[in-house]
């Protein structure tokens, strides 16, 4: 939702920027410490668990960049990027659009006395209309069942609007996010194909509030605020003077803000995409979808020492272990049970924080914490969205097995990459070897001058060349002879059995990848009905994950957001609850419609409209413009 505010009143909250002077420094107890480092303790132990499978994400990430695994392969040799290849195809095909979501009353039995039949309904109305006709008392059996009928059903004309506002409330807050919710999750199922699991952070932000998702932060003034507050700060304390480029910066910053006419600040539900190796999962956990047996969630993000003082208000300054400003590139020999591979690398109290949120569900508080620093960043809390799953992450995973010791799953890029590896194998051992095959000649030891080897080598066309040893009348094929070469045999270097294995390791056959193979129709058809049943499965767990995102977005919405604020997105004829989140909750659930994610199918529509259409078109009163339009829209697929 968007507000807007005058520039004065932006003024009077920049000037008292700096007021208020510090806070007093409290001591932190030993206990306390005591617990910040065993929180950093349990964190660190558990990527130490996880080290091997962030490992193989990150080589599986090398592998769809480059086409190759940069450690066993050279830029120089012959490579095909099959990975990235598949990657973007079947992103394509399980998330090509929005999705449509869908808000409706659960299904109850709310009648005592109607039996939900019309007979007994009509039967009723026509008892009461003939009493009062005749001036009669209407039956007492009769009177509750239709004023029960009545009841119910105005309660469900509520909840309908209700759940029709809730569904606007939701596409719009997708039409929010910045970048697009679409693009978004475009990257996350491209994430999640490339490291086996994607994850979705829920968070909801209040106006004047800044919140540390990074990909999540809204795009209005708030930024600046809190950076300009810092600054004014820094300054009522001394710490910059007036010769300061610190100084500068904050009056030119003021001074544009007090010219613009008005500013934006937002509030409302916001989706973060952290990355795979950002989220930390409680080592006791046993399936990432849902996080069953977790006790606790770890959130990674790294931040500038003055974005923490921002965001948290504290100062870490002279306490904290830096890392590379990029958060990567880990020396796993420094620290065993460090940060893994392709997360960070340490220095000392220089670059960038390494701050933990850690959701701890025994205790139901959530923990903030910064590596090397001996206090929270915020009063521990109890998680401020009140969700069932206790923490607002939600997990999407392909290819999950059932394994006693890991909970990552392999990806798609990780089963293919044999085949990709012999692939490249296969066209540089062709590439060499037709290089080997290039013309080449032989000639006796001395019968030709160095200069007169060049000649031969670099002549033009239609060149007379004189050679020294070559007497009148003497063949050429005495002084040099050509060189036999060994022939190439096609067969060394097929690769229609990489494509074979490639179908069988992820149901992608050599046509999806742009190339033709020998295989009859028949054989095609079969392979694509069975890649169409393995991508029907995904975009199922898509659209799954997608309605567990809904049902926790629907929930914050209720609790946060209230009757005003919703009118003001929804338009006046909104309705939204008086009664409690938990209540509403109850009757009125969000759900993602099935199949709205993914690619349509265009060829089984249109077989399933021509077999219903002649039957549809017997209908009285069909609209016949409503049923051109409905197959021109299934024509107009792809």
């Amino acid at each position: 939702m968007e507000e807007q505010k005058q520039s004065t009143e932006m003024e009077v909250i920049v000037a008292t920027m700096g007021e208020g002077g510090e806070e007093e420094d409290k001591e932190v107890t030993e206990a306390r410490r005591n617990l910040v480092s065993e929180m950093l303790a349990r964190v660190q132990n558990a990527k130490g668990d996880h080290k091997d499978a962030f490992k193989r994400m990150k080589r599986d990430m090398d592998l769809v960049f480059h086409g190759y695994d940069p450690k066993s392969w050279d830029e120089d040799k012959y490579s095909v990027n099959l990975a990235q290849r598949h990657v973007q195809q079947r992103t394509a095909a399980l998330y090509a659009k929005n999705p449509r979501c869908v808000a409706k009353r659960r299904q109850r039995m709310a009648y005592t006395l109607w039996d939900g039949s019309q007979e007994m309904l009509q039967d009723a109305m026509a008892t009461r209309q003939m009493a009062e006709t005749h001036q009669a008392p209407i039956p007492q059996a009769v009177n509750m069942v239709l004023e029960e009928y009545d009841r119910v059903q105005t309660e469900n004309i509520k909840l309908d609007k209700i759940s029709q506002t809730l569904e606007i409330l939701f596409h719009y807050f997708m039409q929010e996010s910045q970048p697009t919710f679409k693009s978004q999750m475009k990257a996350l199922v491209r994430r999640m194909l490339t490291t086996g699991v994607g994850f979705v952070k829920l968070g909801f932000q209040r106006e004047m509030q800044r919140k540390p998702e990074i990909s999540a932060r809204m795009n209005d003034i708030q930024v600046r605020l809190d950076h300009l507050k810092r600054l004014a700060d820094e300054v009522a304390e001394g710490e910059i003077s007036e010769n300061d480029a610190e100084f500068e910066e904050l009056t030119l910053s003021l001074k544009a803000l007090a010219e613009e006419p008005n500013v934006i600040v937002r509030e409302g539900l916001m989706f973060d995409f952290p990355d795979s190796t950002a989220i930390i999962v409680d080592p006791r956990c046993k399936q990432l979808r849902g996080f069953i047996g977790a006790r606790w969630i770890a959130h990674q993000m790294f931040f500038s020492p003055e974005e923490v003082e921002e965001i948290y208000g504290k100062c870490v300054e002279d306490s904290y272990t830096g890392y590379e400003v990029k958060g990567r590139s880990h020396d796993s020999s420094k620290n065993a049970s460090g940060p893994a591979d392709g997360e960070a690398k340490k220095t000392t109290n220089e670059g960038m924080v390494c701050v933990y949120e850690i959701y701890d569900k025994p205790s139901g508080l959530v923990y903030t914490v910064a590596e090397g620093f001996d206090d929270f960043l915020v009063e521990p809390s109890e998680p401020e969205l009140k969700l069932e799953t206790f923490w607002p992450i939600f997990s999407l995973v392909c290819n999950e097995v059932e394994h006693d010791k890991e909970i990552y799953p392999p990806s798609d890029v990780h089963l293919m990459r044999s085949m990709v590896e012999e692939y490249n194998r296969a066209r540089e051992g062709l590439r060499e070897h037709r290089k080997a095959n290039r013309p080449g000649y032989l000639s006796p030891a001395g019968a030709l001058e160095d200069d007169e080897k060049d000649k031969l080598a670099t002549r033009p066309a239609h060149a007379v060349i004189t050679v020294q040893g070559l007497q009148v009348g003497q063949k050429s094929e005495d002084v040099v002879t050509p060189l036999k070469t060994v022939g190439i045999d096609p067969n060394l270097y097929e690769v229609k059995t990489v494509f074979d294995d490639v179908q069988l390791a992820v149901g992608a056959q050599e046509a999806n990848f742009g190339g033709t193979s020998g295989s009859t129709a028949t054989e095609t058809s079969v392979a694509e009905s069975s890649r169409m049943s393995a991508l029907g499965a995904q975009v199922d767990e898509l659209d799954s994950f997608m309605t567990d995102l809904a049902r926790a977005s629907g929930a914050i919405l209720f609790q946060h957001m209230s009757a005003d604020q919703v009118k003001k997105i929804a338009g006046p004829g909104a309705v939204w609850p008086e009664l409690t989140a938990q209540e509403i909750a109850d009757e009125v659930m969000l759900e993602i419609e099935a199949g709205s994610t993914g690619k349509p199918n265009q060829a089984a529509e249109l077989r399933n409209l021509e077999r219903v259409l002649p039957y549809i078109i017997q209908i009285p009163g069909i609209n016949p413009a409503w049923l051109a339009k409905e197959v021109l829209k299934r024509d107009r697929k792809s």
